[in-house]
């Protein structure tokens, strides 16, 4: 992957754990400290520094609404902290950054800072209206410490940059979900519950006592009520799991059969443990064929932009997974 669609894909993923975070707290405008929440699950050498510092997405949760909390204090306002919800971003409409966030988004990227996020939890920590510092202290971890963390990785150029891939209808994304392997395992191994961690799944006929292959409904409704446009032949899918090393490895293949020229997809996780959770690779791939729409899509999936956008379909089951665990 290069340097630009590494950084895009973090950008990405980042924007849409932190949204996810601020629709917890009841709030549309995306801000710095949720910016933080979401690089305690940041895959990447940013969340894997946090996390080895003690600073986990709950602990990271509870010291945020320990800070407004203390905030609003000095102004003689009760907060509280019981009341966050769940996470409602995908059901509601109208979220945006901060001007602050923005600023620490722009700058992780400018210089020779990379966009990833060992850079973007650099720029938090500097940022200047101590915040994030703050917060940091609520949970014992030393900004002064985890700043000079972070500046060891690159000068040492440590940035896990993913090799590139050679297969043009692949894509491969390093994940990190804040749960043990098990549970893990047990969400991505059962064909009954990939429509929580798959967007393009809506319903599955499935049950624990079948082997498959199952037929499967795509998706047609968003999560906020809006009308998915999807063509006839694309609304009914076969999925099958050709590949189980338990706890290790799963292997999806979901095709159209009623689109007999269309390329089938297949998505591979491989787990393994980490702190505070587990880290997955996952890869998408589409099965080259050999008629004339196989050949088309190959040579669009070569541009850069349609490259990027694997990367997108990528981040979308890394935010299906953490969900479920958050």
């Amino acid at each position: 992957m290069s340097r630009f669609t590494h950084a895009a894909a973090t950008m990405h993923t980042l924007s849409l754990a932190a949204m996810e975070e601020a629709s917890r707290f009841g709030v549309r405008d995306a801000d710095i400290d949720h910016l933080l929440l979401a690089l305690t699950i940041d895959p990447d050498t940013g969340g894997q520094i946090l996390r080895g510092m003690g600073a986990g997405l709950d602990t990271a949760r509870a010291a945020v609404a320990a800070q407004h909390a203390a905030q609003l204090e000095l102004v003689g306002i009760a907060s509280d902290t019981d009341g966050l919800g769940r996470i409602v971003f995908h059901e509601t409409s109208g979220y945006e950054w901060t001007e602050r966030a923005l600023a620490v988004l722009k700058e992780a990227s400018s210089g020779d800072r990379h966009g990833d996020s060992a850079a973007v939890l650099r720029t938090l920590i500097d940022e200047p209206s101590g915040l994030i510092q703050e917060i940091l202290r609520r949970i014992d971890v030393d900004p002064e410490i985890l700043s000079a963390r972070l500046d060891e990785v690159q000068r040492l150029r440590l940035v896990p940059l993913q090799a590139p891939d050679t297969h043009m209808l692949s894509g491969t994304r390093s994940l990190f979900a804040p749960a043990s392997r098990e549970d893990v395992w047990a969400l991505l191994s059962s064909a009954g519950r990939i429509p929580e961690w798959d967007p393009a799944v809506g319903t599955i006929h499935a049950d624990h006592d079948t082997t498959g292959p199952w037929e499967a409904e795509s998706t047609t409704e968003a999560p906020d009520g809006r009308p998915v446009r999807v063509k006839e032949e694309f609304r009914r899918q076969r999925v099958e799991l050709v590949g189980c090393e338990k706890p290790a490895l799963i292997r999806w293949r979901f095709s159209y059969p009623d689109a007999v020229r269309s390329n089938p997809r297949l998505v591979d996780f491989e787990l393994e443990h980490a702190a505070g959770g587990t880290q997955i690779r996952a890869t998408l791939t589409w099965e080259a064929t050999q008629s004339r729409g196989g050949r088309r899509l190959v040579r669009a999936l070569l541009k850069p932009l349609h490259r990027l956008l694997v990367f997108t379909q990528l981040a979308q089951i890394e935010s299906g997974i953490t969900r479920v665990f958050r």
